[in-house]
């Protein structure tokens, strides 16, 4: 999934003539503390502007151009919308601009259309089960366990890897399937020699899966 296809063409940026009481009513408007800063003539990206650095100017009839402007955070169109959460998360930012490969303004993608992304790629509204297998980095490969899944007859509608951490050295996938009941394919799994940590079916999945996405959304609502 590109960035290009979450693009939101509501919220315009700012230009240089624009004044800072024009900017802190766009941020008051749409509930965002951070707008993008376009040059008048290209349309090319060149900055950002934050609501609280606006609001500790006096004169807010000032022009935009008088404001020290931030680094240009943004995502390029054909990366994956992954990248623009990483960066959201990264920059505790909710509004992301979106150029193409000459830095050319194209739109933003904002927290809604986030949700809309890990709703799509974590098939939260399908129902089905879910398994989270953990191995040694050494074991780690996909290829062997989607195999022996689909040799079960079972479909995957997804799947998240979460790398081995400083701590500890083992990998943890969790696997989305498109049935409820998965024992032949916990059995198959186990029979080679794959540790099965947890095993969740249905409303519970459905659930676990909204709360994770709302744990990321209530992040990015800064």
């Amino acid at each position: 999934m590109l960035a290009s296809r979450f693009i939101n063409k509501k919220i315009s940026p700012l230009r240089a003539d624009d004044t800072i009481e024009h900017a802190l009513e766009v941020m008051t408007e749409h509930d965002i503390g951070n707008l993008p800063v376009v040059n008048k003539t290209t349309e090319k990206l060149i900055g950002q502007i934050k609501r609280e650095d606006l609001e500790a100017i006096e004169d807010k009839s000032a022009h935009i151009s008088t404001v020290d402007l931030g680094e240009a955070i943004k995502v390029f169109e054909r990366q994956h919308v992954f990248e623009a959460v990483r960066l959201m998360l990264k920059y505790e930012i909710r509004l992301l601009p979106v150029v193409d490969e000459n830095m050319t303004y194209k739109g933003v993608i904002c927290k809604k259309e986030v949700l809309e992304a890990l709703t799509r790629l974590l098939n939260l509204s399908e129902l089905g089960s879910i398994i989270t297998i953990e191995m040694e980095r050494r074991d780690y490969t996909l290829s062997e366990i989607v195999q022996l899944i689909e040799n079960e007859g079972v479909k995957i509608l997804g799947i998240a890897v979460e790398t081995p951490s400083a701590q500890e050295d083992r990998f943890r996938v969790s696997i989305k399937l498109n049935r409820q009941d998965i024992a032949n394919v916990s059995s198959a799994l186990r029979r080679y020699g794959y540790d099965i940590i947890t095993e969740t079916h249905s409303d519970v999945l459905e659930i676990d899966y909204e709360a994770r996405a709302g744990e990321l959304l209530r992040y990015l609502d800064m």
